[in-house]
């Protein structure tokens, strides 16, 4: 999905973390004048927005100012994300998922199998879309309606664990992650637990993606959590941006996956 907005790149860049950002709504006054790819891409609204919706090849998830909220392109890297999650495909783990937006990533954790399958996803079309497709029904799988800082509490209360467990939310700041993995750190399983998110922090400067990757590892390891980033081939044609208001990716090839575990240490 989109990036998280963060301080890194002056808080203004297009997709400055991962489908997140500090912003007011594309159509306020305040940035009418402000060009398409230095409006923040922060929105606290998201959750109020009335015309998110699907393409009827199921391949793009909209909102209301048409950036896209998931997109097809990705299904590689969410590909990729899951392997790494079920410890490279093994069957029968707990794996947990925020935001469900296209259903890529859930629908290859659902391939290997898990013992557990908690989404937690926030806006009111995507859950209804979940519903209608039949994802309440699906072997192990649970459902979590509601933002992750309402709903991950309860799972903590539960006293669930996972053992792999990924982040990738829409319209949320650089902060709100960092929220996130207070909260992850006290469900993943250790020793062997593993975490992700999509990594579309910075995604239109190379240098600020990695200050940006540099605070997230800085972060995590405070936590107790050693963090990798493995380099992935990825191939954005510009025929895929076609009916997208704003990218959120910049024409880089490589994608870094981040790869979460608990230091020997903390294990």
């Amino acid at each position: 999905m989109e990036g998280l907005n963060n301080s890194a790149n002056n808080d203004e860049s297009d997709k400055t973390s991962m489908k997140n950002g500090e912003a007011t709504s594309a159509t306020d006054s305040t940035t009418a004048s402000v060009p398409v790819s230095h409006e923040p891409c922060t929105k606290p609204d998201y959750l109020e927005h009335s015309n998110v919706r699907y393409n009827a090849a199921n391949t793009l998830l909209l909102d209301d100012d048409n950036d896209a909220v998931m997109m097809e392109w990705e299904r590689p890297l969410m590909n990729a994300h899951a392997s790494i999650l079920t410890h490279n495909g093994t069957k029968g783990k707990r794996v947990m998922n925020i935001g469900f937006g296209l259903g890529i990533i859930d629908t290859a954790l659902q391939s290997y199998e898990p013992s557990l399958h908690v989404i937690i996803e926030a806006h009111p079309t995507v859950y209804e879309k979940m519903i209608s497709d039949g994802w309440d029904k699906k072997p192990n799988v649970r459902i979590c309606f509601g933002k992750w800082q309402d709903e991950l509490p309860k799972l903590i209360a539960e006293g669930l664990e996972f053992d792999g467990i990924f982040y990738d939310t829409y319209g949320e700041h650089f902060t709100d992650l960092e929220d996130f993995h207070e909260g992850m750190a006290k469900v993943l399983h250790k020793p062997d637990g593993i975490y992700s998110f999509f990594n579309g922090l910075a995604p239109d400067n190379l240098f600020f993606h990695g200050v940006a990757c540099n605070c997230v590892k800085i972060q995590l390891s405070h936590l107790g959590l050693d963090s990798e980033f493995a380099q992935c081939e990825i191939q954005v044609d510009e025929k895929d941006w076609d009916g997208v208001r704003r990218k959120y990716w910049h024409g880089r090839n490589t994608y870094y996956l981040p790869i979460v575990t608990w230091k020997k240490d903390s294990a």
